[in-house]
Formats: structure tokens, C-alpha cells, sequence
């Protein structure tokens, strides 16, 4: 329950926070599209208001454009909404095991997400309406006067500037003198990445967890689990079987934690002093030693139970001799599934009126099949074996159920952000195109050709989405630790890892992106009519 609710809170979370994303790059987006539409309006909206045509009947003219992109795109969002959420169904369905789980339609859902989708369009189309509204019939009636040159701020770093060619210079003024259009390109740029970036950091928290925990942490190849507490002879018969090349004892002490108002269940986990196929780690992945005397406790129940190192925890036994004693938290470990307390064996024993008890015993074995064999056929003979619990069996179980679950979440995150960064880019460029239809047409003119031109433009793509790129991978991380916390509980906890792949790889896909979107572009500059575009429009 307490696994289950933990998740669903995290899901929550990503729930509210992802929409979000999404909708302020449609919004800006939008609002690029209608200031672009606004504007090459702009002669027939001046002629109307001269006609007599109130500000309010152009306004609401324009916000239909607003209303009909976020109804629309809502329509849309509940078919593809329902896929996902049946996807996600089918997910909990394959991991948990519940009477029933299926996914239903819920009208007040559908209707929410229909007013949140228009709210947002309307909002990214108040100000590319605004701008026209603020025009005197005679001032809009002409066309618009070009945009007002001089010097950049690049340009005053001459050294710099000097070793610009041609083409790099007007790329840079025309980012520079279209500043709202870059800032927005920057913006949904950084939206995408940090989405991107999150995912693959997933990816790293994936490997990282379980290297940490199945190659670092336990290192057995097998878990024997007996029933009941039993004597040293029960190490020494283990020792005898056939293909074990090292075992080592276990001792399970379930009891009760309690440090002032604070309690908590658990267990204490005795190892040897010298143990390998258990080690405890801390945040850095360095062995901690085991202590003679008090115990090495998880960071995370230490955190419940506030405590630190050198504090004293009251420790009662659920079973045998139920005394309460005072016991000393000697280190601090770290781990990311369960609340692990490890403690010396022999210090363990005596703590609950033992000379030496084994709870199970872990093996490091022969990796050959022939050996692995003999192994099983005389575990099968033992009687007094609970429970056999194999590492690599372990490996694939996570990897089958939380592992794949967690790939096809970050598939659809990864894709996602690529739908944004894919979007925004191809709409900047198109209306960057439209806008620059004079300018593209005197280029050919004078002699550039069509792949010259659709440089010049990929150059200005490619520069917004790095920078935007990059100025999202700081979001992107902040997000992951977001979701860490999110995700937090006793029984599982998400590693942060960030690595040069990860950045290195958002750099990749951001800029492979926009060569994509480019591509639709230069499709348009080989069809554009740049005879018509030249003639005067009056």
C-alpha cells in the first residue's frame, strides 16, 4: 500500500507538471503564429476599421483563430489521452495484481483538459491581436515599415566580427532584430531539451541502480534462506556443496526502531566482519566497514528515524528475547531499494542470546553449467532450505517488470520532447520564411541559390535550438531531482546521475531535430514563386 500510494503521488506530480510544459511552448507558439498572421493582416484589418469595424469585432475575429487551434487540439488530446492512459493501465495491470483495473472515460477529466487547452491558446493569441488593436485605421492601412537597422551588440566586438563572412553576419542580425521570435524558438528549445534530458538521465539512474545494487552492494550468486535460525554447522554443510567456491552467513533480527516519537519495523542484517558478498556502500559507492559493536544504518531510515552517526537507537526484537537495548549507530549507508541495518554477526548473536545463529547463507558458486547443475540437484535434497533467491534471476525480474516499465515511460517522454522541439523549430523557420519572403527573393536575385538560402536559415535554427539546448539541461536536471524526490520512499529511492552522454546526447538530438524540420523548409524555399514575392504589394 504504502509502495503503491508513494507512486501514485509521484504520478500526480507528472501529471500536473509535464501538461505544463507542453502547454507554454503551444502557447508561444501561438502567439508567434498569430503575431505573424496579425501582421500580414494588418492592410485589411486597418481598411476594416476604417469601414467602421469596432475593435472588439477584430478582436474576437482574431481570438477565433485562438478558440479553434485549442478546441481542436483538445478533440485531438482526448483520443490520444485515452490511448495513453490505457497504456499506462496496462502497465499497472502487468506489474501489480489487481481485482480489477481498467480504464474508464470520465467526463468532468475530458472537460477540464478541454477549458486548461483553450484557456492556453487564447492566451498565447492576446497579444498578436493586441498588437493590432493598438493601429489607427490610417497607420494599419499601409504596409508595415521594415524593421529599424543599425549596429548589434555582436558587431561592437570587432576582432570577432571581422572574421564573420557574409552569410554569418546576416544570421546574426536577423536573430537579433527578431527578438521575440528567438526568444520564443530559445524557449521551447529549452523546454524540449530539459525534457530530453530528464529522460536520458533515467536512463543513467536505471544502469546506475543496478550496478549499485547487484554488483557493488550483494554480490552473491545465490541466497539460501532457512527455516528458522540455525547453527554454524548449517554454514559448514553449505560450505560442502558442490560448485560453491566461498559462503558466507546471514542473520535476520526483525524488531522495532524507535528514537523518541519515532518508530519504525525493520530488521538488522548480521555479516561477517570481512564479508564480500555483502558490502555495504556509501554515497560515493566506498565499501563501509561492518562495526564490532552497534549497527551501519540505511541513510534513508536514519532519516526517518532521525538519527544520526553516534546516536543511539532503541532496538526490541520481535522475536526470542524481546529486551530492548540501546544500540549505536556507528556509519551510515546508502543504498536505493529497502531500509537496510547491518551489524557483526557475532555481535548480533549475543545481542538476542546466541552463540552463533544463521539465518541464510550466501554463495559465490562455479559460473559453469555442469557445476551450477550439481548445485541444484543437492539444494532440492535439503529440507531444511525456505528459499532460494538467485542474483541473476533477480537482475532479469527487475529487468522485466520495473525496468521495461520504466523505458516505455521514458520512450514516451524522449518522443514527446521530440515532438515539441520538432514543432517549435519548424514553425519558427516557417514563419521566419514567411516573414523574410522579400529578403529570400532579392537574395536569388542576386545570385544565391536555393540551398544557400535554406543555409542561412538552418544556420539560425541550429543556433536557437543549441542555445536553447543548453540553457535547458540545468531545468532538465533540477526536473530529475524533482522527480527523485517525488518517487522517494522506503522501499525504492531514484538515483540523480548525470553524465557528459547524457548532455552530449541532448545536443545530438536537439540539432538533428531541427536539420529535420529544416528540411520541410527548404521544401518551401525550392517552391517559393521569387519573381511574385519581388513585385512591390500596395
Amino acid at each position: 500500500h504504502k509502495f503503491l500510494s508513494q507512486e501514485l503521488d509521484g504520478l500526480e506530480a507528472v501529471a500536473v507538471f509535464m501538461p505544463l510544459v507542453f502547454l507554454a511552448v503551444a502557447a508561444l507558439v501561438l502567439n508567434v503564429l498569430l503575431s505573424r498572421l496579425a501582421e500580414q493582416q494588418r492592410t485589411v484589418v486597418g481598411t476594416l476599421k476604417a469601414l467602421g469595424y469596432s475593435d472588439r469585432q477584430v478582436f474576437v475575429h482574431f481570438l477565433k483563430f485562438g478558440l479553434t487551434v485549442g478546441a481542436v487540439g483538445a478533440l485531438a488530446g482526448w483520443g490520444l489521452g485515452y490511448a495513453l492512459a490505457e497504456l499506462m493501465t496496462w502497465q499497472y495491470r502487468f506489474f501489480f495484481e489487481f481485482p480489477e483495473l481498467t480504464n474508464r472515460l470520465y467526463p468532468g477529466l475530458y472537460l477540464t483538459g478541454l477549458a486548461i487547452s483553450v484557456l492556453c491558446a487564447v492566451a498565447g493569441s492576446l497579444r498578436g491581436t493586441y498588437r493590432v488593436l493598438k493601429l489607427q485605421p490610417a497607420q494599419a492601412m499601409r504596409p508595415k515599415p521594415p524593421k529599424q537597422g543599425g549596429a548589434i551588440l555582436l558587431e561592437r566586438i570587432a576582432w570577432l566580427w571581422a572574421r564573420l563572412n557574409s552569410s554569418w553576419r546576416m544570421v546574426f542580425r536577423g536573430l537579433v532584430r527578431s527578438r521575440v521570435r528567438t526568444a520564443a524558438g530559445i524557449f521551447a528549445a529549452a523546454m524540449g531539451a530539459s525534457i530530453m534530458v530528464t529522460g536520458f538521465m533515467q536512463v543513467e539512474a536505471i544502469r546506475y541502480l543496478v550496478d549499485f545494487q547487484f554488483r557493488w552492494i550483494h554480490r552473491s550468486d545465490y541466497d539460501l534462506t532457512f527455516e528458522g535460525e540455525r547453527s554454524e554447522a548449517a554454514l559448514d554443510e553449505a560450505r560442502r556443496l558442490p560448485g560453491v567456491d566461498r559462503a558466507e552467513p546471514l542473520l535476520y533480527v526483525s524488531c522495532t526502531f524507535r528514537n523518541g516519537h519515532h518508530r519504525h519495523k525493520g530488521s538488522i542484517t548480521g555479516l561477517l566482519p570481512d564479508a564480500t558478498l555483502t558490502q555495504p556502500r556509501d554515497r560515493r559507492a566506498r565499501r563501509i566497514r561492518v562495526p564490532s559493536a552497534g549497527v551501519a544504518m540505511s541513510r534513508k531510515l536514519a532519516e526517518m528515524l532521525a538519527l544520526d552517526v553516534g546516536d543511539t537507537v532503541r532496538v526490541t526484537p520481535i522475536e526470542g528475547l524481546r529486551r530492548t537495548h540501546g544500540v549505536p549507530v556507528v556509519e551510515i549507508t546508502d543504498s536505493f531499494m529497502g531500509t537496510s541495518v547491518y551489524a557483526d554477526i557475532h555481535w548480533l548473536s549475543r545481542l538476542v542470546g546466541e552463540e552463533l545463529a544463521v539465518s541464510a547463507v550466501q554463495l559465490e558458486t562455479d559460473p559453469r553449467p555442469e557445476s551450477r547443475a550439481a548445485l541444484y540437484r543437492e539444494l532440492r535434497r535439503l529440507p531444511s532450505i525456505e528459499a532460494i533467491a538467485s542474483r541473476g534471476e533477480m537482475i532479469d525480474n527487475l529487468n522485466e517488470t520495473i525496468i521495461q516499465n520504466l523505458w516505455v515511460s521514458i520512450g514516451v517522454v524522449v518522443f514527446f520532447a521530440g515532438v515539441v522541439l520538432f514543432g517549435s523549430i519548424l514553425n519558427a523557420s516557417l514563419v521566419s520564411l514567411a516573414e523574410r519572403e522579400r529578403e529570400v527573393a532579392t537574395l536569388r536575385a542576386l545570385g544565391y541559390g536555393p540551398w544557400q538560402i535554406g543555409g542561412l536559415l538552418l544556420r539560425e535554427s541550429l543556433i536557437v535550438t543549441l542555445v536553447g539546448a543548453v540553457a535547458g539541461m540545468p531545468l532538465g536536471y533540477l526536473m530529475t531531482v524533482g522527480l527523485a524526490e517525488l518517487y522517494e520512499s522506503e522501499m525504492f529511492r531514484f538515483p540523480v546521475i548525470a553524465s557528459a552522454s547524457t548532455y552530449l546526447s541532448t545536443l545530438v538530438m536537439a540539432a538533428a531535430f531541427a536539420v529535420l524540420a529544416h528540411l520541410l523548409v527548404q521544401r518551401e524555399i525550392h517552391r517559393m514563386d521569387w519573381l511574385a514575392a519581388l513585385k512591390a504589394q500596395e
